[in-house]
């Protein structure tokens, strides 16, 4: 036999036995109704997005469609696309759980091919930026009668994506996306593609009602004020000049341009750090299980550096950083974390009990899931009350607010007095 159909056929896996064997059930609590619920709006509607908030097993709810669909014998194969190591390698204990085979394609798995060879009754799990390779080389029956799974939809609106997929998943037969926020904030384009490839909002599951129903904990909202410096202000002075000089020219530059740099000047003021300090010294405790969020790594180490005064053990997840330091600070023998971007989204660790958000976007979207971040309930510590820590700028609000920066911090906090305020009902 050539070598090369050998390794073809490796490829395959064992068919037998079939069908799958059905896992056995445990009864469901009461207070997950809603993923029945989304579950029989999506059989429904046979495409759209779950807007379900952060820990209210969006991950789960997808598993149980897919389940039902090949039970059902309406779909032949499915792909879960997401983005990210770490969430990827969550996906894949879920899916590998379930009995059927799971090939990879992300990161050091390159299992793509043996997925294209032995599609019907499997499951694809990939990286969002490997669609584009995939999709096109899929039989179009399997196509027709397949279920793609969207996991952070919002991700789906991206440039690179809008540019690379269009058409080319709305042809399944079922198309799922998951988010806690899936509208892209000031991108048209990326909304109206997220819409016509995959589907509108057919099922919604916010925080309030989450933590109501006790899916997800009570959390306490600490707002730390501060000023912008002569430094600041001059940084946002020297901002607007540069736009204004560029303005003139005819590549001028969007006005969301400058609004970006103003952002950047608010995430990155040194001017948070002095009531941090003053918070942590009085109250160190409070860093017990929790994750710092930094613009950069570079504030990173300005943060770092009033730990350290403090006498408070840390560790960084940069992107650049040992991922070994999450699975450390999941078992719980890391207590504080700082980090940028990585774990925004996605990741389940329940014990999580503070998060410090020393950057946040005016767009709620990453709020909304690094808030989720430590409102999973632990059933470890049935009483757990989580904790927000804040910083708005209250100086000149009137006066300098371009792009509406400063009072986004306002808006942010009455959002977040607001939710804090919420108590279980069940």
């Amino acid at each position: 036999m050539p070598e090369a159909i050998r390794r073809n056929l490796i490829e395959f896996r064992d068919r037998t036995p079939r069908p799958y064997q059905a896992q056995k059930t445990k009864p469901q609590d009461s207070r997950w109704r809603h993923q029945k619920q989304a579950l029989a709006r999506f059989l429904e509607e046979r495409n759209g997005v779950l807007e379900m908030a952060t820990g209210t097993g969006k991950t789960r709810t997808a598993v149980n469609i897919m389940n039902e669909l090949f039970e059902r014998n309406v779909a032949k194969t499915a792909i879960v696309a997401a983005a990210g190591t770490d969430l990827l390698d969550q996906w894949y204990a879920v899916l590998a759980a379930e009995g059927r085979p799971v090939y990879r394609a992300f990161e050091r798995y390159h299992e793509a091919q043996g997925y294209l060879n032995d599609a019907e009754g499997s499951v694809l799990l990939t990286s969002r930026t490997n669609l584009g390779a995939v999709l096109p080389r899929l039989a179009k029956r399997l196509t027709a009668n397949g279920l793609i799974v969207c996991d952070e939809v919002h991700g789906m609106g991206a440039p690179a994506m809008v540019r690379d997929l269009p058409g080319q998943i709305k042809p399944f037969g079922w198309r799922l996306g998951l988010s806690a926020t899936p509208e892209r904030e000031y991108d048209a384009d990326g909304n109206t593609f997220i819409e016509e490839e995959i589907g509108p909002t057919i099922f919604k599951f916010g925080l309030e009602k989450a933590i109501r129903r006790g899916i997800l904990c009570e959390f306490d909202y600490l707002e730390l004020e501060y000023e912008f410096s002569a430094v600041d202000k001059d940084a946002v002075r020297q901002a607007i000049r540069r736009y204004h000089a560029r303005a003139r020219m005819a590549d001028a530059p969007p006005i969301e341009s400058l609004y970006q740099e103003i952002a950047r000047i608010r995430k990155l003021s040194r001017e948070k750090l002095p009531p941090f300090a003053a918070l942590i010294a009085e109250r160190p405790e409070i860093l017990e299980r929790s994750l710092i969020f930094v613009e950069t790594a570079e504030y990173g180490l300005e943060v770092q550096d009033t730990l350290m005064r403090a006498g408070i053990d840390y560790h960084t997840y940069y992107a650049g950083d040992d991922r070994a330091n999450l699975g450390r600070f999941a078992r719980g023998e890391l207590s504080c974390l700082i980090t940028c971007h990585r774990i925004s989204e996605g990741i389940d660790i329940r014990s999580v009990g503070a998060i410090v958000l020393f950057a946040s976007a005016k767009a709620q979207l990453e709020t909304v899931q690094r808030l989720g971040r430590c409102l999973r309930v632990d059933p470890n510590d049935p009483g757990k009350r989580a904790l927000v820590v804040d910083f708005i700028r209250t100086d000149d609000v009137g006066h300098d607010d371009v792009g509406g920066e400063a009072s986004a911090d306002i808006g942010r906090r009455d959002w977040f007095r607001a939710l804090s305020a919420v108590t279980r009902e069940e």
